[in-house]
């Protein structure tokens, strides 16, 4: 199993601006602008979580505790930069790329390893793979995109977590199947 830490990640404007949304729900006014820059951060995080993906460059590290075959829990992976180890006497190599294979063409990505060096025995998290993962700004593909619009309306109009004296009809076309493509699922 693979851990994953984001160490840098790009600007939300990027990925959809405050104006943009406000065109969307018909506001023209700058009075609710921090309201609906908070539902935009939240729309753009529950995208990521559900489609276990990044919008923008984001550059990661991803940790496994020893050299074997591993899926990447995240994706789109962009590019692998490098991967380092913690050695037997505890101290930090980088591994060689001929040492490597990797797979970033497919929904999940894949790595594995020959003919590794001995690792470093009392600790976890022994490699580390640093790597640029998310879809770049200029290719996040549109339906996620209108997925945080529809997000951001349904907060912007419903500020209440339930609504009472309604009946609640889930439309089958709705954020999950326009996200559902675009997941990325391990498999066991």
């Amino acid at each position: 199993m693979m851990t994953i830490e984001i160490t840098s990640a790009p600007s939300l404007d990027s990925i959809i601006t405050v104006a943009a949304l406000k065109e969307h729900l018909r506001v023209d006014h700058n009075d609710e602008n921090t309201l609906i820059e908070a539902y935009r951060d939240a729309a753009i995080a529950w995208v990521e979580d559900y489609c276990n993906t990044r919008l923008g460059d984001v550059t990661a590290v991803g940790y496994i505790d020893f050299f074997h075959p591993v899926q990447f829990p995240v994706g789109p992976v962009q590019s692998i930069s490098s991967v380092t180890y913690l050695d037997t006497a505890n101290a930090t190599q980088t591994l060689s790329t001929t040492k490597y294979w990797f797979d970033i063409k497919t929904n999940v990505a894949r790595m594995t390893f020959d003919s590794v060096p001995d690792l470093y025995d009392d600790a976890y998290n022994r490699v580390q793979v640093n790597m640029t993962i998310g879809y770049p700004e200029a290719d996040i593909p549109k339906p996620m995109i209108t997925a945080i619009r529809w997000m951001v309306a349904h907060l912007y109009e419903q500020r209440q977590p339930v609504a009472t004296g309604t009946i609640a009809v889930t439309v089958p076309i709705g954020l999950y199947s326009i996200l559902n493509p675009y997941r990325v699922i391990l498999s066991s």
